[in-house]
């Protein structure tokens, strides 16, 4: 949270980026504190976000922010080898992605399945808030999402929802504000 708020203020301290932070990580191995599974949206890097460095996050990125197979096997490794503490899933707004899903663009190859992961969260917010649309929508159905893919990690990683349920690690949804920097966080 401090780190974010550095990088929202532009000071960000860019901590653990030298040539002996690297040194230190290629000797001991990492040993971050956090994962974080989040948009591969090149407005979206959680190190930068979060005023990290080099070692201190896990990051699991990739388009759409959904919990496919492979997502919830590196949140796996990372929650179980590396035996990070923190999980946080975030979305972000304006995510042109969401916007596809919400209009129904017709897409091919991989992207078919990508999209119909988003469908539930596209489905589910429009029954909950009938009202919005266009960029509402959208940021709407990423807040949705976000707690989707928490449901998911946790109904199909057995283990992490053992490591939640007994305190050893924590799991926190949150939506970064691709317009003022600002990680809104929305809980457990």
């Amino acid at each position: 949270m401090e780190g974010n708020l550095r990088f929202v203020k532009g000071t960000s301290v860019y901590p653990n980026q030298t040539s002996h932070q690297r040194k230190v990580l290629a000797l001991r191995g990492q040993n971050p504190f956090a994962t974080v599974v989040t948009a591969s949206d090149s407005r979206v890097d959680p190190v930068l976000i979060f005023d990290r460095g080099l070692g201190d996050l896990f990051t699991v990125r990739l388009a759409g922010n959904v919990a496919g197979s492979d997502t919830l096997a590196s949140v796996e490794y990372s929650m179980l080898a590396l035996e990070t503490p923190l999980l946080v899933v975030m979305g972000h707004t304006r995510s042109t992605l969401i916007k596809a899903a919400i209009d129904k663009v017709e897409l091919r190859g991989h992207l078919v399945q990508l999209m119909g992961k988003l469908e539930p969260a596209v489905k589910m917010t429009r029954v909950l808030y009938p009202s919005l649309k266009g960029g509402e929508l959208v940021d709407k159905v990423a807040e949705t999402n976000v707690r989707q893919v928490m449901r998911e990690i946790l109904g199909q990683c057995p283990a992490i929802l053992e490591k939640v349920r007994s305190g050893k690690a924590q799991l926190m949804g949150a939506v970064y504000d691709t317009d003022t920097g600002v990680v809104r966080w929305l809980g457990p």
